[in-house]
Order: C-alpha cells, then structure tokens, then sequence
C-alpha cells in the first residue's frame, strides 16, 4: 500500500504504467478499505481511495467539523492529481465529497475528467430530515429504515459500538454540507441509484443534471443502498463501461448508459 502526502489517499494495488487514476471517496462510517478490491476489477486503472479524519491511516485525527474541512485535505494536493488524468468516484456521504473536491479542484485549474456519483440527493440539496438531530431510538429506527447500515456491521455488537461514532459524525456532516448555486461542474456526471433505496427520492436524484453544465447521466440498479456491493459485478462492469467513455480520446460521443 501506498499513501499520498498527508495519507488521505491510499493505494491498495499501484500501477504506474496506467493512465489515469480513480479516486473513491467512502460513504459514511467508511474508509479507503471499501474500495480495496476494485483494483481487480478496474484493470484500466489505478485506484486511490480516501480516508477521513478518525478512522484507518488518518484514526488518531479528530473527526471532521465540516465537510469543507475533509475537501481541503485532498484539494492541498493538487500536484497528485496533476499527474495522471483522474475520475472521481462517490458513494453517499462519499457522492458530496467527490463533488466539493472535483469543484474545488476545477476553481484551482486542476482537470478532472468526470465524477461518478452513487446513492445520494444532489449536492445542492438540503435533506427532507436531518437524521442526526433525532433521539438515539429514532436515529437508530431510521437509519434501519434507510438501510444505512452494511450487513455486516449490523450483526455484530461489536462493529456497532466501533463504528457507530464514525457513521454519526459523517452523517452530521452529510446533514449539513451542501453545494452553493454557483458551484456547478463543467465536466461529465454519471449518477447510480438503488431502486428500493429510500436515502434519495426520484426528484432528488433528478437533480443532480443541475450539478453540471456538460453531460449528464443516470442508472439505476436493482437494490438498496447498498446495491454497489450486492450487484457488485453489474455495477463494476458498468463502471468500466463509464471510465471507457471518459477516458476515450475523441470526447464528443459520451452516452455511456
């Protein structure tokens, strides 16, 4: 494993002969390891993953008092993404981050070729309720009816009293942190949704086309909030499909879906 300069970004798999880079940024109480494996699966490309304050390589950091705060970490490097052409990927809490930070890096005149989004309202959305301001019963009930929670986290009392605190201090952040009307991409969005997933409505997921002034696109899978890892063959080979499109030479044909 290799980790950037302030070990936000790390590198499960380096492959210094591909020719471009796929950022993933993780949902909620999630670090780099979510995406440990995908290297296997994006063979194009090398894949970097984030980590927040308070967990994996970054654990002794406190937790994130904003968003913007947890951007700033990545969008300091701007020499890393710099050097290969790069496409920002996103799960939920993970879909704003990549947002903020491919922003960012175009108001830094940093090209990045697209952001790929999963599993979340659009950016400049406030949420319908603010889950982290309910009791703890209610917080939990409708974190359970939301399907926030991998399975296997939930079986084990043990991962629930680890991780409960991370999922809870990302979800403060992902209840409060939003994009500014003038905070709008000049590249590709590609948007994944999970049919039965209740974090995002239609309309908030439509959304998102107001998020770019170039190309947008969005798929649905079959599936909860977790579709990305109980369809994971589909959604990855739908992802090779995108990164293709994105990374093609002759730009101007960009339907991907």
């Amino acid at each position: 494993m290799i980790f950037g300069k302030n070990k936000s970004l790390a590198c499960f798999n380096a492959k210094p002969s591909a020719e471009y880079r796929v950022v993933c940024f993780p949902c909620a109480g999630g670090g780099a390891s979510m995406y440990r494996s995908w290297s296997e699966h994006l063979p194009d490309a090398e894949v970097w993953a984030a980590n927040y304050p308070g967990r994996e390589s970054l654990h002794s950091e406190p937790f994130a008092e904003s968003v913007h705060a947890i951007v700033e970490q990545f969008s300091q490097q701007s020499d890393f993404f710099r050097e290969k052409n790069v496409v920002l990927y996103g799960h939920s809490f993970g879909a704003l981050v990549a947002f903020l930070t491919a922003h960012t890096l175009q108001q830094q005149g940093v090209g990045v070729l697209g952001v790929i989004a999963s599993a979340r309202r659009a950016p400049h959305l406030d949420p319908e309720l603010k889950i982290t301001e309910l009791s703890e019963d209610r917080f939990m009930a409708e974190l359970e009816r939301l399907g926030g929670l991998p399975e296997a986290i939930r079986a084990s009392e043990e991962m629930m009293a680890f991780y409960l605190p991370v999922i809870k201090a990302d979800l403060k952040l992902n209840d409060e942190g939003k994009s500014t009307s003038d905070q709008i991409l000049n590249i590709p969005v590609y948007l994944y949704s999970g049919t039965e997933d209740k974090v995002a409505s239609v309309s908030e997921l439509a959304a998102w086309k107001s998020s770019t002034t170039s190309r947008f696109e969005h798929k649905a899978f079959e599936g909860g909030h977790f579709f990305i890892q109980d369809r994971a063959p589909e959604f990855l080979a739908s992802m090779r499909t995108v990164l293709a499109t994105l990374t093609q030479e002759d730009g101007e044909d960009l339907i991907a879906f």
